[in-house]
Parts: structure tokens; sequence; C-alpha cells
């Protein structure tokens, strides 16, 4: 009797990922009561989170292997997307291109065409698998990527710009190159931390002077330290739902997107927080299960690829939060609010079970 590839399908990661998303939709309620501006917002994420969770099985039935074959397709329509961006783009934040609207609907194309490019490049560097790739393979990898995050960068968005290069530098390393090789690598992009201050957006510069040195701009300084107030006063059970001071009398500011997390900590305690990112070590969990379960070189790499997608956005919010770094705009993964951020998420997701599903040959 055939076995239906859906059998495999991992149900806990679908139903983990859903679990976050209802928390999310909970908080930004939460965050965002009081201020008719945002009254609808929860219910927007809501229906991206719908679109989201029915992406997942649109992706899952289709073999990740025919996508492994549009590599070099993939990759331009990556380009092309960035490019677009970057001419036509526009933002509520001066001369900063980042979003384009189709029908009136706000999309960061930077996130999807993330996941467009891990899928390529995951083509590009299994090639020689099972042995490591290859200088050319290597080589042109890198340069491709380059390519994307310096299109990104130039929006400008250096944390997006970091997304890229760090989620290639943990393909690259998944791919069989040594640690010393990508540590020497890293060496190399020390060296030219002047060159890349000096070509930075001064927003970006004052992002990180400020965080060096808070007492030289307080006002730049004020949210942080209301995020700070929010998460440390909630005490190992929080304040209660709705009840959050910093957010609810509006001294937090972006508390529904960038900042959701202070919300969480200071509505929901030490407790609640650290079972939310319980939820997200879990996930991590099943996430690398299938990464190590999976012979396919590609797959594999697909997987891991999407795994720092979220976690590197996880670790930038949180770190952002608690300022133990500048501030960067970062969500937040399946919890702050953003149409875009949440589907393509989803889409993630969606890559990953396919390879769960597919890798194997169908038996009989």
């Amino acid at each position: 009797m055939r076995k239906s590839p859906w059998q495999y399908f991992d149900w806990t990661l679908l139903i983990l990922a859903i679990a976050l998303s209802i928390i999310g939709l909970a908080m930004i309620s939460s965050a965002t009561q009081g201020s008719p501006d945002l009254a609808g917002t929860w219910r927007r994420q809501a229906v991206y989170a719908a679109i989201g969770v029915g992406s997942v099985f649109v992706l899952a039935s289709i073999d990740y292997r025919l996508l492994e074959s549009l590599g070099w397709p993939l990759y331009f329509v990556t380009i092309g997307v960035l490019v677009f961006t970057l001419l036509f783009g526009t933002s509520e934040i001066g001369a900063v291109r980042r979003f384009i609207y189709i029908g009136g609907i706000s999309i960061q194309p930077a996130f999807p065409a993330l996941i467009l490019l891990i899928v390529s490049q995951a083509s590009m560097l299994a090639r020689n698998a099972p042995a490591p790739p290859g200088i050319p393979e290597f080589v042109g990898s890198m340069i491709l990527t380059g390519i994307a995050a310096f299109l990104v960068f130039s929006q400008p968005n250096l944390s997006t710009a970091t997304l890229y290069l760090a989620t290639w530098a943990l393909m690259v390393y998944t791919s069989g190159l040594s640690l010393g090789f990508i540590g020497g690598l890293g060496v190399l992009g020390l060296l030219a931390l002047p060159l890349l201050w000096a070509n930075m957006d001064p927003y970006m510069q004052n992002r990180i002077s400020n965080f060096l040195d808070p007492a030289a701009d307080p006002g730049a300084y004020y949210n942080i330290q209301q995020a700070l107030i929010g998460i440390g006063s909630g005490g190992w059970f929080g304040k209660g739902f709705g009840a959050g001071t910093q957010s609810q009398l509006r001294f937090l500011r972006v508390r529904h997107t960038d900042f959701i997390f202070s919300v969480i900590a200071e509505e929901l305690g030490f407790v609640g927080a650290g079972l939310i990112l319980l939820i997200f070590v879990v996930l991590l969990w099943r996430l690398l299960r299938i990464a190590g379960s999976t012979e396919d070189a590609t797959g594999r790499l697909i997987v891991v690829g999407v795994t720092m997608y979220i976690y590197y956005q996880l670790l930038i919010n949180l770190g952002m939060n608690l300022n133990v770094i500048p501030v960067a705009g970062l969500p937040m993964p399946f919890i702050s609010s953003g149409g875009t951020a949440l589907v393509v998420t989803f889409f993630g997701l969606g890559l990953v079970e396919s390879v769960a599903m597919h890798q194997r040959r169908l038996e009989f």
C-alpha cells in the first residue's frame, strides 16, 4: 500500500507556530487597546496569520526539489524584487525605501526575498554534496549573497542586511566548511568595519552611537528606558493582561511591533515571558530534528537557513529590548505586528515541512 508523504508532516511544528501567533494576537490587542488609530491591528494580523497557516500546506505539498532546480531563476527574482524596492519603494521615514504597496497593502520585500535566496543558495552550496562546496561554489555563493545584502543595506536597512549575512554564514558552515575558515571571513569582516561605518546612513550611526553613549542623546534613549522599566516592573507574574502601565499609558512607543517583548514581560511577568520563550525553544528543537534527520544536503540547508531566519530575528529583538545591542528593526517572530514578516515566516515553515515530507522516496 502506497504511503503518503503527508504522514511525515510535522504537526507539532505547525501547532507551536500557531500557538505563538495566537499569543501575538493577544499581546497586540493588549498593546493597542485605547488607541483608535491602531484598533484594527490585531484583526489584520489574524488575517495574515490565517494566510500564513494556509501557505504552509500549499508549500508543503510542493516537492522542494522542484524549487531546487529553479535556483538561478529564484535568485534573479530575488535581485529583481530588491532592485525594484530600492528604485520605487517607499516608507514613512525620510528617504528610506523598504516597502511597496500592492492594492493598498504594505509589503516589505526584503523578507520574502531572503526566503527565495535561502533556496537558491542551498542549491549552490549542496552542489558537491556530500563533500563541502568547492572554491567556485563558495565564492559564487558569497558574491551572490553579498549583492543581495548590499541592496538591502542600501534601502537603508542594516539589521535586515545582517540577517542575510548571518543566515548565509550558518548555511555555509552546515555545508561542511570548517569553523576556522568561517572565522577567517569574520576577521576580514571586522577589518572592513571602518569602511562600513563610513557608508552607513546617519540614522544607523546614531543608533550605534546612542547605544554606546546614551547620555549623548537622552531623547533617542527614551524608548529603551521605557522598555527596560516595563520589563523590570513585571516581576515574576506581571501586572496582568492589559494592565501594563508603560504600554497602556503610551509611554512605550512602537509597543505592538519592535518592543512587544517589553509589553509581554510587563503584563505576564518573568514566568509568562519565560513560557513563551520555552515554546520558541521547543520549536527550535523540532526544526533541528528535521534538519538532523534530512540526508539530502539541499533540504538540510533549507531547514538550517529558515531556522536562522527565525532565531536571528528573535535574538536581535530580545537583545534590543534588553538594551544589550543597539536598536534594530527586526520583529519578534510570530509575535510582533507585521503582515509581511508573519506570512513569510510561515512560508519558511512550509518549506521546512516540504523537506520533512519529500526528502524520502515514496514507499510501497
